[in-house]
């Protein structure tokens, strides 16, 4: 029996069903919320243990079955506890690659109700040290470059305790080595992890955001806004048999799946793939870094499933893939996150992977604890535009400049209220991001009449020329559109008259023979003419971009050395 995705979630959402609702009210404000487990991370954590022998990771030629975690995660929290102090609450910093020894650390820290604060490794020296100077961890975990930049830069800056624990890096004063801390490792059917009560209202994560409109903010998150995003996973991925007789409904789990995870760590979805792939019992394969031949090279001998991560990433591997000449018949699903799906990448992937790949993506970020809205199949290549429909406990509200609800195709800002989305930022006792139980994105976007949401900007990306608004999205997509463009970003540039004029900056692919005034002319023929760019720079490398793809506009012209870009034109 075919049932759409409405009538999927309303059987598995039912009174009795496998994922039932409840209401909750926090703040005055009531939504609905699963009401099963895990209700926190630590019994998440708890439960990976059944999946035994399975293997959970895979880094280069090194391996962990999930018996192997679990006797790692719990040494490292009863040396935590026992040795260093580390109590419900305590915060315990993590800067460093996607080394297996991450989620090793992140496990053992919710095992403790402790609070894992992951810091950007892209970061340069003085700008990690400020933010872990800021979160003040009691213990802070760091490979080899990261930790050589706490010594020299003295992170605890002799005010705090901090103590440095060294992953991978050889051995220096003053710093524990990671191994010291699994010297009393147990099997795993013999180890468990150290009692507390943890509370799904408990803090359980402070992740600082992406930083495009100024210093990054500590988004602080519960247990239960990780819970729910858990279950959102879960909902989506589990297996429903409905009888055509009208029996029971039966549901089981999604078949088992090899991941290569692209993510970092340190970002929101990094750590949402890894304890929604771990808690079903997948495996995951990490790299150091992205690298699209090798993540090809991977694919086919991993014999991976699954691969998702921003746009720039799977436009990579596809690249790779098309010149690879390797078996990659055992992918299933190629997801998207981060920044808009470019158009024609749905066809792009069933040409160079088949037809049977299923295409995704979504939509959220840091303070919805990843995503929200979700994409896939059939309706993601009927609207490629859209990022899709609100998952079961999240609720979408287009918002008027004035702060009401707009109706049906009415453009505003984008705003969510539910359990995935944190209280509020650590350190900020009243962010103006946070209003009367929403969360507003600084997006805009609209909704049609069947829920498929779309984004059409934001709210402090436009241009304004001659009195005339530009949406710098509309303009890119429309770039982005030409055979020979990767990406493009726009931007705003002084003119005397007229105040700005937008101009572009657009990666071409190798080889691609196009020039600025043909981009130019081909924008005249879509757009209107106020919003065709200016100038346009082309390039043949990737533009600069935060941990989650999007990229940074402010400092796209220095690092290109662009500057010419920017100078105004004579009136």
């Amino acid at each position: 029996m075919a049932l759409s995705d409405k009538e999927r979630l309303e059987l598995l959402t039912a009174p009795g069903a496998a994922f039932p609702l409840r209401d909750h009210t926090v703040d005055g404000h009531t939504y609905q919320v699963f009401d099963r487990e895990p209700r926190t991370l630590r019994n998440a954590f708890a439960e990976m243990r059944t999946h035994g022998s399975a293997r959970a990771i895979g880094y280069r030629d090194e391996y962990w079955s999930y018996d192997d975690m679990w006797s790692e995660m719990t040494a490292l929290a009863h040396a935590l506890r026992d040795r260093h102090g580390i109590a419900k609450g305590d915060r315990v910093g993590i800067a460093m690659r996607n080394y297996p020894e991450f989620v090793m650390i992140f496990g053992a820290v919710q095992l403790l109700g402790a609070v894992a604060v992951p810091f950007n490794a892209w970061l340069k020296g003085n700008e990690l040290a400020e933010l872990v100077l800021e979160s003040a961890p009691r213990v802070l975990f760091a490979d080899q470059e990261r930790a050589e930049l706490a010594r020299r830069l003295e992170f605890a800056g002799g005010a705090t305790s901090t103590t440095l624990v060294g992953v991978r890096s050889p051995a220096a004063d003053g710093v524990v080595a990671y191994a010291d801390l699994l010297t009393d490792r147990r099997p795993a059917q013999q180890s468990d992890a150290p009692e507390v009560e943890v509370s799904p209202e408990d803090i359980s994560t402070i992740l600082f955001t992406s930083g495009t409109t100024g210093r990054p903010k500590a988004a602080a998150h519960s247990h239960l806004n990780h819970s729910a995003s858990l279950l959102n996973k879960l909902i989506r991925a589990v297996k429903l048999d409905v009888p055509a007789d009208g029996g029971a409904v039966r549901v089981s789990p999604a078949p088992h799946s090899c991941k290569l995870v692209t993510f970092p760590f340190f970002h929101i979805a990094g750590i949402n793939t890894m304890y929604n792939s771990l808690y079903a019992g997948h495996t995951l394969i990490l790299m150091y870094k992205w690298d699209a031949p090798e993540a090809v090279r991977l694919v086919e001998q991993e014999k991976v499933n699954e691969i998702s991560g921003p746009p720039f990433v799977v436009q990579t591997f596809l690249t790779a893939a098309r010149e690879g000449g390797k078996d990659l018949s055992s992918l299933r699903t190629l997801g998207m996150g981060g920044a808009a799906a470019p158009l024609g990448v749905i066809a792009e992937a069933r040409e160079v992977l088949g037809p049977n790949i299923l295409p995704r993506t979504g939509y959220g970020m840091t303070e919805t604890t990843s995503g929200v809205v979700a994409i896939s199949g059939v309706d993601f290549e009927r609207r490629p535009t859209s990022v899709g429909r609100t998952l079961p406990t999240a609720e979408i509200g287009i918002m008027g400049a004035d702060g009401a609800l707009l109706g049906i195709g009415e453009e505003g800002e984008v705003a969510f209220r539910g359990p995935q989305v944190i209280r509020g930022y650590a350190g900020i006792a009243d962010s103006p991001d946070f209003r009367d139980g929403w969360f507003f994105t600084g997006d805009i976007g609209r909704i049609d009449e069947d829920g498929f949401i779309y984004l059409v900007g934001r709210v402090k990306d436009i241009v304004i020329r001659g009195g005339e608004n530009i949406n710098c999205s509309e303009v890119e997509a429309c770039l982005s559109s030409h055979p020979h463009v990767i990406e493009a970003a726009t931007l705003g540039a002084p003119h005397p008259t007229l105040g700005e004029e937008l101009v572009a900056i657009v990666h071409v692919h190798a080889g691609g023979a196009v020039e600025a005034e043909e981009l130019r002319a081909y924008a005249a023929e879509r757009l209107a003419k106020f919003k065709v760019p200016a100038r346009i720079a082309i390039v043949h490398e990737f533009l600069p971009r935060t941990a989650s793809g999007k990229v940074i506009k402010r400092e796209l012209i220095g690092e290109l050395g662009l500057d010419w870009l920017l100078e105004p034109e004579a009136a």
